[in-house]
């Protein structure tokens, strides 16, 4: 009897013990090994981590308008002396996405740009002045962005296109155009970047825009437009993200 009550009194005890284990082992949490192995290392920094899953998305739509002087020189390649300068308006929109990269952005956009009238003493002869009207540039450019601190910031690219515009003349007995012609044009640039907040994007720089030789007809000598521009310009990242919601 004593020998029965032994056995049974070890049969409780090792099936407690079964008991507690079973219980302690299904209280084990492996969510944490999960977000683990969850984890990648894909070379980005701290900085893009944050950017990129804090709400932000790492690719997103952006629209800028830009304004400024142009400092326009016009003249021919071929004749030097009728080289000339003028100070115009030029202003324009660009629509691109910008793509999050280490310290900063890649941005890929296609540009629109609109200039003021050119007038200037293209001619040997005081009384004809040169108009050049309706110049236009459509430029494709790549930009990239380094930010020093999370607002300031600093960026450089440029891009390849097209321009054009209208040659005439003007002079006392009233005004000529020619057709209007277009070339190749290129551009080259950086400036300074300001961050008003992850939506809003304020900048001001410098480029060096040129479009290539043109000659409107055999009577007219072979010419060429080119400016040096300081473009102040405000970008606007998702603008029709209210619309999506």
């Amino acid at each position: 009897m004593r020998r029965m009550i032994a056995l049974g009194v070890v049969a409780l005890l090792a099936s407690s013990s079964v008991t507690r284990g079973e219980a302690s082992y299904s209280e084990i949490d492996l969510t944490s090994f999960g977000e683990v192995q969850t984890v990648v290392d894909d070379g980005e920094t701290p900085f893009e981590e944050v950017a990129c899953r804090s709400g932000n998305p790492c690719r997103r739509f952006y629209i800028t308008g830009m304004l400024g002087p142009s400092f326009a020189n016009f003249g021919s390649p071929v004749i030097p002396q009728l080289n000339t300068t003028d100070s115009l308006l030029a202003a324009g929109v660009s629509v691109g996405v910008s793509l999050e990269r280490q310290r900063g952005r890649l941005r890929l956009e296609v540009e629109g740009m609109g200039r003021d009238t050119y007038v200037g003493p293209f001619s040997f002869d005081p009384q004809f002045k040169t108009i050049v009207a309706n110049n236009w540039s459509v430029i494709t450019n790549v930009w990239r962005d380094f930010m020093l601190t999370e607002r300031f910031g600093l960026y450089g690219g440029g891009g390849i296109g097209a321009g054009g515009y209208r040659l005439g003349e003007t002079s006392d007995f009233g005004k000529q155009y020619f057709d209007p012609t277009a070339a190749f044009a290129w551009q080259a640039g950086g400036g300074l970047i300001y961050e008003v907040n992850d939506r809003l994007t304020f900048d001001v720089g410098y480029r060096y825009y040129q479009i290539d030789v043109i000659q409107q007809s055999p009577n007219v000598v072979p010419n060429q437009f080119a400016s040096s521009e300081v473009m102040f310009g405000l970008r606007l990242f998702e603008p029709f993200r209210r619309w999506r919601q």
